[in-house]
């Protein structure tokens, strides 16, 4: 069964907020995890992570106007750069964690 062009309109607009809101919900995490190393070198990594957010958040909502608006081919190209940045953003991310959980079991040791 193939879906509707009303169907795949809602999927697309729900995906698009919910991907959004995930964003805010991660912002406010490393918000958190900021808190807990006031001072720290590791804190501008951490500050680079959230205006990635930030971006991550504007692509979004350019690709919602785009899609709003039919522009077909700027699609491709914003599907493009989001699936790329997402693919570097989570390295960073996982990579910060990695030295962030060493800093931590250094800190203990």
């Amino acid at each position: 069964m193939l879906l509707q062009a009303q169907e795949l309109t809602y999927i697309y607009e729900i995906g698009t907020i919910i991907g959004i809101a995930l964003f805010i919900i991660c912002f406010i995490l490393i918000e958190k995890i900021i808190k807990l190393f006031p001072g720290g070198k590791i804190v501008k990594k951490w500050r680079i992570m959230q205006l990635l957010l930030i971006l991550f958040s504007v692509i979004y909502i350019v690709d919602w106007i785009f899609w709003i608006y039919d522009f077909h081919n700027a699609l491709f190209v914003v599907g493009g750069i989001i699936r790329i940045s997402t693919g570097i953003l989570i390295a960073l991310i996982i990579r910060l964690f990695y030295k962030t959980y060493k800093l931590i079991l250094h800190d203990t040791t």
